[in-house]
């Protein structure tokens, strides 16, 4: 069976439209692009990861973690404005559009306020900006 270039491109269309759609819609999530040997990554795991599913932050925007060897790859890819080119990345997204993005972590109180920033910028407090 052959498969014409347009029908190869329509279908391919068609899968990654369905992956988008068997993605849990939330209004606000923060990606998390990590990579396993980050030292970055690791102090905010160690510092932040364990914890912040138990913040109110988290109820504002969930966090989803990914490791930057498949972000290529992932459906969440396509929601950010920019490419991720270090790790940790953290995009704040609302409704797969970018709001916002902190690349880097140094310490739990730039982060906190970092992501303060970010959620202000959500549609859902009035303000949203881009």
């Amino acid at each position: 069976m052959h498969i014409s270039s347009p029908d190869r491109f329509t279908a391919c269309t068609l899968l990654f439209a369905a992956c988008l759609l068997s993605l849990p819609l939330r209004a606000a999530e923060l990606v998390y692009v990590y990579s396993p040997g980050c030292a970055a990554c690791g102090h905010f795991d160690q510092e932040i990861g364990r914890i912040y599913d138990r913040t109110d932050e988290a109820t504002q925007a969930p966090i989803t973690k990914i490791d930057f060897e498949h972000w290529a790859e992932h459906p969440l890819n396509s929601c950010a404005d920019d490419a991720v080119v270090g790790t940790p990345t953290f995009i704040m997204l609302n409704e797969c559009h970018e709001v916002d993005r902190i690349v880097g972590y140094s310490n739990d109180e730039l982060f906190w306020l970092a992501l303060q920033r970010m959620l202000n910028r959500l549609p859902t407090h009035g303000n949203a900006q881009r």
